[in-house]
């Protein structure tokens, strides 16, 4: 066979919660030819029903959530496997098929020949039909982004993305909820990124277990994690205790 990206060690992390009508579908549709060191990584976070039995029946690495913890615990816990494993690049793909996978070669590319260390795919370059109230929460993101970090990003809420083993051997990612906005806080402002058009497939089965509200929530909380807490570090070092700060960060604003 000849591979598009040879001996590149490539990792395709999916998280998984109750995606049995989906995962076969989606890993049926992972081209063969990336690499001859393609690792597919399914991250079952605690599902109830039979994606483990579905997932296990392909030839992919199954990592596995004795109990549900929510997309972004899933996500992390796939990215610390390709981060141990020593992986050149790391494609993120959902696996309720709406990610098509035949955008995954064009994730790769920029990060092989341009220098780039994260790709984020941009559902907005076409049409797309989302909910309006999921499109305002996007919008308001990419608002905020510009305005405190000087920094465009289209479809900050998209999840497919690339990230290079640079990223993830110097970042550690901490949010089990809001991964997606974690990872913006802390890549845009210092790594080189581009972002990809893309077409996204709907939904065929099941519906997504994200709630806007709990959503907006987190983010304010990353927010204060992330972006007030390092600017006021003087004033906190000063009124906190090291243990204080820490429980502060950990359980108050937990993301």
């Amino acid at each position: 066979m000849n591979y598009l990206f040879s001996n590149l060690k490539v990792g395709i992390v999916i998280p998984a919660y109750n995606e049995e009508f989906n995962i076969g579908n989606t890993l049926n549709q992972i081209p063969k030819n990336i690499s001859s060191q393609l690792n597919v990584i399914v991250v079952d976070d605690g599902s109830s029903d039979n994606t483990i039995e579905v997932a296990s029946s392909y030839n992919v690495t199954l990592l596995k959530h004795p109990l549900n913890r929510g997309n972004g615990a899933a996500t992390k816990t796939g990215l610390e496997y390709c981060r141990d494993n020593d992986l050149d690049i790391t494609v993120i793909l959902d696996a309720d098929g709406q990610h098509d996978p035949k955008y995954i070669s064009h994730f790769i590319k920029p990060i092989l020949d341009n220098g780039t260390d994260f790709v984020i795919g941009n559902r907005f370059k076409y049409h797309y039909d989302m909910e309006p109230k999921r499109k305002l929460c996007s919008k308001l993101m990419t608002a905020f982004y510009f305005v405190f970090l000087r920094k465009k990003v289209a479809d900050p809420t998209n999840g497919y993305r690339a990230l290079s083993a640079k990223i993830l051997k110097e970042l550690e990612f901490e949010s089990e909820y809001s991964l997606t906005q974690e990872m913006l806080y802390k890549i845009i402002p210092s790594y080189k990124y581009e972002q990809l058009p893309i077409k996204v497939n709907p939904r065929t089965q099941g519906h997504s277990f994200i709630s806007i509200k709990h959503y907006l929530v987190k983010i304010v909380l990353l927010f204060l994690k992330f972006y007030i807490f390092p600017k006021v570090k003087k004033i906190t070092h000063t009124l906190m205790s090291d243990e204080f700060r820490r429980r502060v960060k950990t359980y108050y604003l937990k993301t």
